[in-house]
């Protein structure tokens, strides 16, 4: 709300009783002083330019002048400096006569013009459409003002150029002519009269923006319009994709990013060293073998050294050897000749062969049957392949990255795996550390899924309760990353506000895991007590390792408030 200037508010008034002559009224107001008299519920007012009418009037008194006529009884309105000017002029009014301007205790104030006052509202919604224009036109959102009717009366610059629509094009026409009005929030709220906060909204099937939305109401508090402004996530859903698409192991072409081991969220010196690694083997031709539990991600891995590496343009494929019959993954690596299974008269290619000029990534590699790791050795080692029922050596070369979850090593000690394929593939090895061993990550992966799930449920991104962050941080995660993914996707389902809390995670998370109540105690002590710096120090940066980072559990943990953590991180130049 707007400060309102001033209007004219005539204060020079003095009260007589109805008994008062008009001879007396006069003196008043020939002196420029206005006068009023009640006469029970009403009010007579009379204005120094009153002053010429009333010698022409028979009545002696006030009180006989009300008894002839209404011409002088006043309407009131209450004032008290707020509110807008225009709506002290009521909308249905007996005469043109000034009003009486009241505070909240109904005392008068004064009196004014109706000129007086329509000249004030006047240049009011002037300041106001003013600076309103400034406002919308100096914010970084897209602004759209609607009727009650959803015609545009208002469709700032920002929004020209998000939708690139200028404004004339859309002015005054109906906000569905320019987009599918099923989908149209600014419009829901004129029906629903809700407001609308931080929202996922797809106004066009290529742009992605965060709407804000709320009814305009009229002094009935009857809606007359609604105004939305949509900040642009475009770039912000893309990029979403993008880390969503690296995580399904569908990852953009390096043109898209700079370096693709970004999506690797983490900065833990574990997976700092994974990184380390991968980026070297990626500028190589060599294999590499990946050793690492369920769920930490070493598909990938595979799949961002393919990216990164000069067979980006080439083919990056996958074959689980847990998941496919051991019968038949000797033809799903090397295909089959025509009429060996099917009676095709072509055949089929096999993975190898497919994957030609690219790479291909085995996983569970140790599942793989001994007949056909001796079939894979020799064609490494001769970069040729024959199909199953052929006898045409085919040449390839394709790069092969296998994974496990076991200890091969040991498996060429009970010869459940070749030794001569072992140390063909084992060039370099990478070992992927499961998730409990980089709980400094957590936080990084958390806040990606948040966004990619919120932005899936179009919901507002939720927020983390201390509780949960420290819930969180000392879970052990068995399943890894793709456990960690799926609570996140869970709680962003379960959670009504925009806040995720203890009882939105799995029983699993939430058993056995220490609440910041049970934890707070020993630290508030020691904290407050007189301690060296050193060991203040000590137990901020404890209280930090124990919530992941996060200051506002930091400081719950420590029974200070977020304000003074800062102050003394700050202090002790911790930040």
């Amino acid at each position: 709300m707007f400060k309102n200037e001033h209007f004219l508010l005539n204060t020079a008034i003095v009260t007589v009783s109805i008994e008062t002559t008009l001879e007396e009224v006069s003196i008043y107001l020939n002196k420029g002083t206005g006068v009023i008299a009640h006469s029970g519920s009403h009010t007579c007012l009379f204005t120094p330019e009153d002053a010429a009418l009333l010698p022409a009037l028979s009545a002696m008194n006030v009180q006989a002048l009300l008894e002839k006529s209404s011409y002088f009884l006043a309407e009131s309105v209450q004032w008290d400096d707020q509110g807008n000017l225009a709506s002290l002029i009521p909308l249905t009014l007996s005469s043109n006569r000034p009003l009486l301007i009241k505070d909240k205790e109904g005392n008068v104030r004064g009196y004014s013009s109706l000129s007086d006052l329509l000249r004030a509202a006047t240049l009011e919604q002037q300041k106001s459409a003013a600076y309103f224009a400034a406002l919308a036109d100096t914010v970084t959102d897209a602004v759209t003002v609607v009727d009650r009717d959803g015609a545009v009366i208002y469709w700032n610059t920002v929004a020209e150029e998000l939708y690139q629509l200028p404004s004339a094009d859309i002015l005054g026409k109906r906000i569905g002519e320019h987009f599918d009005v099923e989908t149209l929030m600014v419009l829901k709220i004129l029906d629903e009269g809700r407001m609308i906060r931080n929202t996922y909204h797809r106004p066009r099937p290529d742009t992605h923006v965060l709407i804000n939305a709320s009814p305009i109401r009229d002094a009935q508090g009857l809606i007359i319009g609604g105004i939305a402004t949509e900040q642009d996530i475009t770039q912000l859903v893309r990029l979403n994709e993008q880390l969503t698409a690296a995580d399904s192991f569908g990852l953009p072409n390096k043109e898209q990013t700079e370096d693709l081991f970004t999506l690797i969220k983490g900065k833990g010196p574990a997976i700092g060293k994974v990184i380390q690694w991968a980026k070297k083997v990626a500028a190589t031709e060599t294999p590499v073998l990946l050793i690492g539990e369920s769920g930490v991600g070493k598909e990938q891995l595979a799949h961002i050294i393919h990216q990164s590496s000069s067979r980006s343009e080439h083919p990056f494929l996958t074959l689980n050897c847990g998941i496919v019959p051991a019968g038949l993954l000797e033809a799903e690596l090397f295909g089959y000749q025509g009429g060996a299974f099917t009676g095709s008269e072509t055949g089929e290619a096999g993975k190898l062969e497919q994957a030609k000029e690219g790479t291909l990534f085995i996983n569970e590699i140790e599942k793989l049957p001994l007949d056909v790791q001796a079939k894979l050795y020799h064609s490494i080692t001769q970069q040729t392949i024959v199909r199953s029922g052929g006898s045409q050596p085919i040449r390839v070369r394709t790069r092969i990255i296998i994974a496990t979850t076991q200890d091969l090593a040991a498996k060429l000690v009970t010869q459940e795996f070749r030794s001569d394929l072992y140390y063909a593939l084992n060039v370099i090895s990478i070992r992927i550390p499961p998730l409990r061993d980089r709980t400094e990550d957590i936080p990084a992966m958390v806040h990606m899924y948040l966004k990619q799930f919120s932005l899936n449920y179009q919901k507002p991104v939720p927020v983390l309760s201390p509780e949960v962050i420290l819930a969180l941080t000392n879970y052990a995660w068995p399943g890894n990353i793709q456990e960690l993914k799926n609570v996140i996707e869970r709680c962003v389902i379960l959670s009504d506000e925009d806040i995720i809390q203890l009882e939105h995670l799995p029983t699993a998370l939430q058993e056995g895991q220490p609440s910041l109540a049970s934890l707070e105690g020993d630290s508030t002590i020691l904290l407050k007590a007189k301690v060296s710096d050193e060991e203040e120090i000590t137990l901020i940066e404890d209280a930090l390792a124990k919530t992941a980072g996060n200051k506002s559990a930091a400081a719950k943990l420590l029974g200070i408030s977020r304000g003074t953590l800062y102050n003394k991180m700050k202090e002790y130049q911790m930040e």
